[in-house]
């Protein structure tokens, strides 16, 4: 693991928000080049990979993290590290966003992917590195379900702290066979306190809304999309452990996995499902006979945190600001509009 850190760094170290990832897809395609068998960029430009490992007839696991970051992050900070920590500086010595959301994700995959063989895994690696996740999921929404339909696992690699393995947001992202697992080998990995958990938005939302069980696991980073966010070490190499060892014994188990439900032990689910085996925002209404509103979508730069509305499931908003986060329906958004307008 010892290149993690320096290829943190690089991206650390490259600018590219929302809807202008090239410049970290760039940087990958040279470093995926070293990893996998093939690679390609599809035709909303994420970047989609796989690699084979030994005879390629054992399961099928899909790895996945963002390239964007949000808006505040800016283009001249500086990176300082501090007792295994990294945070970013501005010039004018004031603090400044990192964006290790999601680049920290992105650094656990390469170095999982340069690992691999140590696990004498006999399978499929496939990679997805989206767009646009930051500003609802984009990117991922827009990679075709059929290639990764074959996944008998999403590990999506964009939680903030550590230990957390979410496995649903508002309903459920695998079944309790999934969640079972990982915390047995995160038992295997001498890391007995990682847990399954709900969580939040993340592209393993969509991978599930598409019938693949998916989990979302701790990053290492804190305070992201705030002045304080900081990056830890020593957790991300925890996380490329866990995802390692998840690898090296699923074929054991893969065969145990459930489709997903809209409901597990740790999830309870608050919309409808749709006949996806997930959530989809398409299927449900259509499923409904409601008319299929516009998307919510805003952002407002605030000094405390970039503050997003976005829609989710098929009558639910989210508002996020930093580590918090909000779900309302519509009506009560509405509603809130209503009564602050006249103060506008």
């Amino acid at each position: 693991m010892k290149n993690m850190k320096k290829q943190l760094i690089d991206l650390l170290n490259i600018h590219a928000t929302s809807g202008n990832e090239k410049p970290v897809r760039d940087y990958l395609i040279i470093e995926m080049s070293k990893l996998v068998n093939k690679m390609q960029v599809d035709n909303y430009g994420n970047l989609l990979a796989e690699k084979t490992c030994g005879n390629g007839k054992g399961a099928t696991v899909l790895l996945s993290a963002h390239m964007d970051t949000v808006r505040g992050v800016q283009a001249n900070k500086k990176l300082v590290e501090k007792n295994g920590k990294i945070s970013a500086v501005l010039p004018n010595g004031a603090s400044g966003v990192l964006g290790a959301d999601d680049r920290a994700g992105i650094a656990i995959i390469l170095t999982v992917l340069r690992n691999i063989s140590a696990t004498n895994f006999n399978g499929t690696i496939k990679v997805a590195f989206s767009r646009e996740e930051e500003i609802g999921c984009v990117g991922a929404d827009k990679i075709d379900p059929k290639w990764y339909e074959d996944a008998d696992l999403a590990i999506v690699v964009d939680r903030r702290g550590n230990r957390d393995i979410v496995v649903g947001c508002g309903g459920a992202f695998c079944c309790d066979e999934v969640g079972n697992f990982m915390e047995e080998v995160a038992k295997m990995a001498d890391m007995p306190d990682w847990k399954a958990k709900e969580g939040g938005v993340s592209d393993a939302m969509t991978f599930s809304s598409n019938g693949v069980n998916s989990i979302n696991l701790s990053a290492g980073y804190y305070n992201e999309h705030t002045d304080k966010e900081y990056v830890v070490l020593s957790q991300m190499k925890d996380t490329t452990r866990l995802i390692l060892q998840s690898i090296a014994v699923i074929n054991d188990i893969a065969h145990t996995f459930c489709e997903v439900p809209h409901e597990n032990q740790w999830v309870q689910a608050w919309y409808p499902k749709s006949t996806k085996g997930g959530y989809s925002n398409q299927a449900i209404y259509n499923a409904y006979g409601v008319e299929i509103e516009e998307d919510i979508y805003a952002e407002e730069y605030d000094k405390n945190g970039d503050v997003y509305v976005y829609e989710m499931g098929m009558n639910t908003v989210a508002i996020t600001q930093g580590n918090n986060e909000i779900l309302m329906s519509k009506e009560s958004l509405k509603s809130i509009f209503e009564q602050i307008k006249h103060l506008l």
